[in-house]
């Protein structure tokens, strides 16, 4: 279909003019074992993400397990957010007791098989949903919504339609999902042709109502989407508009920042959606903080409406959404009441970031300003100190060569001045100056240094998401005092180590010299971690 110029409104294949309706898409991405039961697979969720997303309040507390030894029972599963909001799309409308329109169902699962693709990525997130393995799998408890024919893990899930559900599968092999796989990328193609998904949508969002019986009718044969290629050909290469159906487009699944985020992109960048809408309670990422970046670039840059809980986002569906008392289940809070998270946490960091700098540019002048003040006189006092000592020397050995023809007051004046106070004015003070400033800049810089990395631990542990809300429950303000119980040990470590730094100098005999009126400035740490204050000391330089 050419590029420059709109598709005009025409008359279906067959004849009939398009008949406005609404269609319903759901999109799960890798609703599989590998990312929610598999522990030792490094692309494993948290516990607490899992916990929300699958188990929900009832069972929070629950010891997850891992693999086939997972403790988690499909009794459980069901209970759960993902689990009852299965049941209210996929469940109900397939006994047809629910639900307008037909849904169309399309689960992305990432599966793998051995070839170089496959190798880069295993290098960079480990080995995960293999093809034959129980991680590639989907979830287990909750398959029967996501898979009712139930394919051996070693097969492609096929086709699957009952009541008013049909139920697609694509097997992606990277993290862009309208990528094909890479069995089907020639070595010398600059441009990808159709991926799996983007064949199947462009029937479910562009084609007839004839189109849509043709696409049953070879999914009912194959199964696979390489069946309807030529359809979604046709379809898309149709100057005619097709279909004038309302179009509501959900996506759930993980992970938020990535899979999820590129999908959302794919869909804006290919169609011209109105209505597509992301769940924050069926969705999840590694961190609450990534979760929330993924929403935020879909709500702020794609224009994707966010919908929390289930009832709303089976409503967006053509459901009715009656579930009762939701929020006894749902335990992810809202994203609303992180919206402004990132401008606080900016808002915060920055105060803090140019208020350091400030006091970098600061100290970093008037130490220049110090220490080459210091330096000039130090110079200075040593320059003259050689040369009046020289000159004594001169006029001393001259007055006693020939003492009728050299003035002796010169060398009598210059050497009425014992020779240790005169080598301790004008030698060993300077040298002693010098020394001590040194040491204690080592010192200055290992305070800075230390306070960078105590303001790191703060920022990271104090501008959180959970950090930077109002706190609405004992479990909120619980999570809230284990971030400060954290930053406090963390801290406390940073300053025995600080202790063990300053006296590891002290012991190397970095130690300053005692400073006009008897005060000495010595760079070892108090017991709390740090410098110690001028103090008397009377003690000869090590």
């Amino acid at each position: 279909m050419s590029q420059n110029e709109p598709r005009q409104s025409a008359t279906s294949t067959n004849g009939a003019a398009p008949a406005a309706g609404t269609r319903y898409v759901l999109i799960t991405q890798c609703l599989q074992n590998d990312l929610f039961l598999n522990r030792d697979c490094r692309l494993f969720l948290p516990d607490a993400a899992v916990r929300t997303m699958v188990l929900g309040s009832g069972s929070f507390d629950k010891d997850l397990g891992t693999a086939s030894r997972r403790k988690l029972t499909s009794k459980e599963l069901a209970a759960g957010p993902l689990g009852l909001f299965l049941e209210e799309t996929i469940g109900r409308r397939r006994r047809e007791e629910d639900g307008t329109g037909i849904l169309d169902v399309i689960n992305i699962r990432d599966w793998h098989v051995s070839d170089d693709a496959y190798d880069v990525e295993r290098r960079i997130y480990g080995a995960h949903c293999e093809r034959g393995t129980w991680g590639a799998a989907y979830l287990e408890g909750l398959e029967s919504h996501l898979d009712p024919l139930g394919a051996p893990i070693t097969e492609e899930a096929r086709f699957f339609e009952e009541g008013r559900v049909r139920i697609h599968h694509v097997h992606a092999d990277s993290l862009f999902d309208f990528r094909p796989r890479s069995e089907l990328i020639g070595p010398a193609q600059r441009k990808f042709q159709k991926s799996a998904l983007e064949v199947v949508l462009d029937i479910l969002l562009q084609g007839s109502n004839a189109d849509i019986q043709r696409m049953r009718e070879l999914l009912r044969a194959d199964g696979r989407p390489a069946a309807i290629w030529e359809l979604a050909c046709e379809v898309d290469d149709d100057e005619a508009i097709r279909c004038e159906d309302r179009v509501y487009v959900a996506v759930i699944g993980v992970y938020t920042d990535l899979k999820v985020k590129t999908l959302l992109t794919g869909l804006r960048t290919l169609y011209n959606l109105p209505n597509v809408a992301v769940s924050d309670t069926l969705t999840a990422s590694a961190t609450l903080e990534r979760h929330l970046a993924g929403l935020d670039f879909a709500s702020k840059v794609l224009g994707v409406e966010v919908v929390h809980g289930i009832n709303d986002l089976v409503r967006f569906l053509g459901g009715s959404g009656d579930l009762e008392d939701e929020s006894s289940v749902v335990t992810g809070d809202s994203y609303a009441r992180y919206q402004s998270f990132f401008k606080d946490q900016q808002n915060v960091l920055a105060y803090e970031t140019q208020r350091l700098q400030e006091y970098t540019i600061l100290t970093e002048r008037r130490s220049r300003d110090v220490y080459e003040t210091v330096k000039r006189s130090n110079k200075f006092l040593l320059a003259w100190g050689a040369t009046f000592l020289i000159v004594t020397l001169v006029f001393a050995v001259a007055s006693a060569i020939w003492p009728d023809t050299i003035n002796w007051k010169l060398p009598a004046i210059t050497a009425g001045v014992s020779l240790a106070q005169f080598i301790g004015a004008f030698f060993t003070q300077p040298t002693a100056d010098l020394q001590r400033n040194l040491t204690n800049l080592a010192a200055f810089r290992m305070i800075l240094e230390s306070h960078s990395l105590k303001t790191a631990f703060a920022r990271f542990h104090l501008t959180t998401p959970q950090m930077l809300r109002e706190l609405r429950s004992d479990r909120e303000a619980t999570a809230a005092r284990r971030q400060i119980d954290a930053l406090e040990q963390e801290l406390a470590v940073i300053q025995a180590l600080d202790r063990a730094d300053f006296e590891s100098l002290r012991d190397l005999g970095f130690r300053a010299e005692p400073a006009p009126g008897g005060a000495a400035l010595t760079p070892a740490a108090t017991d709390n971690g740090s410098p110690a204050v001028p103090a008397t000391d009377d003690s000869t330089p090590t």
